[in-house]
């Protein structure tokens, strides 16, 4: 591998764990970095999937994965986001960052050095929710970050959230939404990541095959978070280099 070589680094898990900050943080911590956003490849909405008479904006059916696999292509060849793609998912607000800049370059300090490797070396942050239930974008990826949290401070997080930005407009949860349609559709689309099909138990072997990474405690505080994530990607860039 040489400086001219990306490393993709997926940052999955349910809504509202953090994903869309951590991916932030770390491009803010990783030189020539970018993100490309799962949440950009969203089918239009006449094709959304409708539960109950609900929009169901929360499963693997409401992405076009065919698109996003073809961007993560494109990236691995062109070292930049494909120009056909709408994007719009930074538009969404994530609040106050719980972590600071100063913060996080000190995490970087410590675990990438001051002549690092990642100077001489591309990233993408592949954010998204559903990332590891595709197992042909599961294996387009280089580093794989799952990350969890547990249901009361996910439903919490998500219900405190004034909505998101799509294609065509803006979409505001409807009451029950995540309870209803947004937790039943990670632990089905997640299940088998984990043994025992326990989504707060350990990785399944599957996962484990696939080196899919999950934090030893559930819903670390992001500055913890981004110190085990900026470690992996450390770890994995030297063997990718060497």
């Amino acid at each position: 591998m040489t400086a001219s070589n990306i490393i993709l680094i997926g940052v999955s898990g349910p809504s509202s764990s953090g994903k869309s900050t951590l991916a932030r943080l770390l491009r803010h911590v990783l030189p020539k970095s970018f993100i490309l956003h799962e949440d950009d490849f969203y089918k239009p909405e006449a094709e959304i999937p409708v539960v109950n008479g609900v929009e169901d904006w929360d499963c693997p059916e409401a992405i076009d994965f065919i698109a996003l696999r073809a961007a993560i292509d494109y990236i691995k060849t062109n070292h930049t986001l494909p120009g056909n793609v709408h994007y719009k998912e930074d538009q969404n607000d994530l609040g106050t960052p719980p972590v600071s800049t100063d913060e996080a370059d000190e995490i970087k300090k410590t675990i990438l050095g001051e002549n690092s490797i990642a100077d001489n070396t591309d990233f993408c942050i592949v954010d998204g929710f559903l990332l590891f239930n595709d197992d042909i974008v599961t294996k387009q990826l280089d580093v794989k970050l799952l990350l969890r949290a547990p249901y009361e401070s996910l439903k919490k997080r998500r219900e405190a959230r004034n909505g998101y930005a799509t294609i065509e407009g803006f979409w505001v949860d409807p009451p029950g939404y995540f309870e209803n349609i947004v937790w039943p559709g990670y632990v089905k689309a997640h299940k088998h990541l984990f043994e025992g099909e326990d989504i707060e138990g350990p990785l399944a072997p599957y996962a484990i095959q696939q080196d899919i990474r999950t934090a030893s405690a559930i819903d670390l505080h992001m500055k913890d978070m981004l110190q085990w994530a900026l470690g992996i990607v450390a770890e994995k860039a030297k063997e990718l280099l060497s």
